[in-house]
């Protein structure tokens, strides 16, 4: 009696598409020797409704314990038959599925070889399918909230999203405010669209709208650290003190006015503002909040200059602490966003009157620094103003890629800067210009000033001629007036990409961004499951894409997440058996999806499987071999190549 389990083998012709190069006939006879001695048969097309069901009868009358299909790719439809063995009674992980259609009839000349070489892997399938377990799927309750960390506007919309379909948010932003950068920006790139205008209807949502039921906002708050997996994420959240009530200040901000105190403010990218006091004017929430760095109260000093002013009795708690929440997610949004560069081309440290791209927005707005007035630092209007682009762009030596949103930028300086003085003279210097999309060229053709090209940075000087402060551009004889510089340089990763990527061990491309799991068919997703990704953690960005990404994120998370639907965690996953493990820790480093933990009580690996993808990136690391990739065990794999090689 045969000691090896009765198998079935279904081959598909694929509508005669594999019946083209492999004559199934013959592959019969070259197995009929092969130990398993399985039932044959052959279909037109597999993978049709009818024919499946005509396959369910079949393989219930056979009552086969394993089952080989020879077919297309797996990808395309191994679950089709999994579906099928499950009909007919067969546990669906008793399958093994072959591609005979891309891997042999379509890369395979000669019929007669094509036919051998089915035979062969036929051969292998049938040996390791013997070796296959019973694996069941396991189903996990999940938690259908979502963490969104960084409220610009991708974090925003996707909050907003969430928000809308029921969900619950808590929406995580490390300054005093939301809406990120586009909210400090008056007019925007390409219509001069007032930015806290387009964000203003989003932020009043968030905060007070129908949707705010179901978002909490903590601004001045940093995720410490995160534990758990898809589904049932632990957020431990530290958010600074305000020193301000929210329930109870108006918003007055005659604290402002009162302070003695002062700071830079950073936000306006020039001159000071209060210890207590509001970033700038429209920032949201309308609340001043108070730096300890700063105050003199909370330096241990007598002052009560804000408290005599305040019209409202306890709106200034300077007793308040630093909180810590505990945020239950399902999943996490990273919407961490980008940064200018602060550091300047050495060239032009230390000169006066060198403007950053964003300080000199902040200068051209109602609210920044100057009241929206372009001024020198002597106080006096400036007659010229030269734009560098690309200042340390698209340079080997420096950051090789383009930011994508200078030129932008760029060409809307030059256009504001001479609305705000008569005469003046604007000059962009370009290594190379990237303007695209229709409505960009309106702006473009738009009087957009002298332009001069440069090579790279080590091409400018900086002179002075009668008439004012000059560039020179090597191998031109003309100088370019720039009694104001304006620097465009490029965007890298802020503070809180690069934290979000250290506290999920989340993988980075070559310029420090959260790298995605596939740049075109997977931007808005991470590796890691239950991550995703908005704006411009994944790489520079404008607010069209922030706002399109945010909203691609929150449709991954409720895809992912459904009100009632549990996980099904595929069990085709890592397994480590403790008795073998070393200790060695290799696993933990190498796995890319943090599926591997060390269970400090076993002393021991540990896999979850809900994380685990069965790459089986840790079995080849193990130098133990105490772990073992379920479905694609080493005795399945040394079967399979006995089959195919013998």
């Amino acid at each position: 009696m045969s000691s090896h389990p009765k198998t079935a083998v279904i081959l598909c012709t694929c509508s005669g598409v594999i019946a083209e190069k492999i004559d199934w006939t013959e592959v019969q006879a070259l197995l009929a020797s092969h130990p398993a001695q399985p039932s044959w048969k052959i279909d037109e097309l597999a993978c049709g409704a009818d024919n499946l069901d005509g396959l369910a009868t079949w393989l219930r009358s056979e009552g086969p314990e394993r089952v080989v299909v020879a077919a297309c790719s797996p990808r395309e439809h191994e679950p089709t038959f999994r579906t099928l063995l499950a009909a007919a009674g067969i546990n669906p992980y008793f399958l093994q599925f072959v591609n005979v259609r891309e891997q042999v009839a379509w890369v395979t000349s000669n019929a007669g070889e094509a036919t051998r070489k089915a035979a062969r892997i036929l051969a292998g399938a049938l040996n390791r399918v013997e070796r296959h377990e019973a694996l069941v799927e396991r189903q996990v309750p999940v938690r259908t909230d979502v963490a969104v960390l960084g409220a610009g506007p991708a974090g925003m919309q996707a909050a907003l999203t969430l928000a809308r379909a029921g969900r619950k948010v808590t929406l995580i932003e490390k300054e005093p405010f939301i809406g990120g950068l586009p909210v400090r920006f008056e007019e925007l790139f390409p219509n001069l669209e007032c930015g806290p205008c387009l964000l203003e209807p989003v932020m009043g949502d968030l905060l007070h709208g129908p949707e705010s039921a179901q978002v909490s906002v903590l601004t001045l708050a940093e995720v410490q650290e995160v534990k758990g997996s898809f589904g049932n994420w632990t957020l431990t959240v530290r958010q600074e003190p305000r020193y301000v009530d929210s329930d109870l200040c108006i918003g007055c901000m005659v604290c402002a006015g009162a302070c003695p105190a002062r700071r830079p403010n950073r936000w306006n990218g020039a001159g000071e503002m209060a210890a207590v006091d509001a970033p700038f004017a429209g920032a949201l929430p309308n609340l001043p909040h108070v730096d300890a760095a700063t105050c003199l109260r909370l330096k241990g000093e007598e002052c009560a200059a804000c408290l005599g002013e305040c019209p409202v009795e306890g709106a200034l708690d300077f007793a308040e602490a630093a909180r810590e929440h505990t945020v239950q997610a399902g999943a996490i949004v990273v919407a961490t966003g980008a940064v200018e560069r602060a550091e300047p081309p050495a060239i032009f440290a230390g000169l006066p009157d060198v403007f950053s791209a964003y300080s000199f927005e902040r200068l051209l707005a109602m609210n920044g620094p100057s009241g929206g007035e372009l001024t020198k630092a002597d106080g006096a209007p400036p007659a010229s103003v030269a734009i560098v682009q690309c200042a340390g762009s698209l340079d080997d030596a420096d950051v090789p890629y383009c930011s994508g949103t200078c030129c932008k930028a760029a060409l809307k300086y030059a256009h504001l800067a001479r609305g705000k003085v008569e005469g003046l003279t604007t000059t962009r210097l370009v290594r190379e210009q990237s303007v695209g999309g229709v409505e960009a060229a309106r702006l473009y053709h738009h009087g957009t000033g002298t332009t001069v090209r440069y090579e790279r940075l080590a091409d400018l000087s900086v002179g002075h001629s009668p008439a004012g402060r000059v560039l020179r551009v090597a191998g031109r004889a003309e100088e370019v007036p720039a009694d104001v510089i304006v620097l465009c340089q490029p965007l890298v990763p802020g503070a809180g990409t690069s934290a979000a990527v250290g506290l999920l061990e989340l993988a980075t491309d070559e310029a420090g961004f959260v790298a995605p799991l596939h740049g075109l068919s997977g931007s808005c997703s991470a590796p890691l499951k239950g991550v995703y990704l908005a704006g411009s953690c994944r790489g520079p960005g404008d607010i069209r894409e922030a706002f399109a990404t945010g909203t691609a994120a929150a449709g991954h998370a409720l895809s992912d997440l459904v009100e009632g639907r549990d996980l099904i965690v595929d069990p085709q996953v890592a397994v480590v058996d403790e008795t073998a493990c070393a200790g060695c820790k290799t696993c933990l480093l190498v796995c890319p999806y943090k599926a591997v933990s060390w269970n400090e009580g076993e002393k021991a690996a540990e896999v979850a499987d809900i994380l685990c993808r069965g790459c089986g990136t840790c079995v080849a690391a193990c130098p133990a071999g105490a772990i073992t990739g379920r479905g694609f065990s080493r005795e399945m794999l040394r079967a399979e190549l006995e089959g195919v090689l013998s």
